[in-house]
């Protein structure tokens, strides 16, 4: 009756803290000294994000969003990807990242920031941004 007993209090705990473990690292989590999405910019100082977050701008062919990208730990990852297509512009296991995303066609763009226990900086900056446009968060 006691190997029983154990047999089911081990087997608790295995799902508990299954469980446990799960959430934490599924579940949302910005902690830091700033996040601000603007007219042009996105802009992230953290000292621990998990999640993502989705936002939307309008590009023409050839508009740029520069990118200035710094984890210390976790993983980070930046997608581009226009609306309707499955494949676009990913950079994943960001460590130090300085460059440009060049719109290949005219139209929205989902822009995704992915992040797993990460402590970094991200910018991204629309350098080509029309006055009558501006970046849509989504998520």
């Amino acid at each position: 009756m006691k190997k029983k007993a154990a047999l089911i209090a081990t087997g608790l705990l295995l799902v508990g803290g299954t469980g446990g473990y799960l959430f934490w690292d599924n579940a949302y989590n910005f902690t830091g000294n700033e996040k601000t999405v603007n007219r042009d910019f996105y802009y992230a100082d953290f000292d621990s994000f998990n999640g993502e977050d989705v936002f939307e701008v309008d590009m023409k062919k050839g508009d740029r969003i520069h990118i200035d990208a710094h984890s210390e730990k976790g993983k980070l990852k930046l997608s581009f990807i226009q609306s309707g297509s499955k494949e676009g512009y990913v950079i994943s296991n960001i460590e130090d990242v300085n460059s440009d995303f060049t719109a290949d066609n005219t139209g929205t763009y989902v822009v995704t920031v992915t992040a797993k226990h990460a402590k970094g900086k991200i910018n991204l900056k629309c350098t080509d941004l029309p006055e009558d446009k501006a970046i849509r968060r989504t998520k």
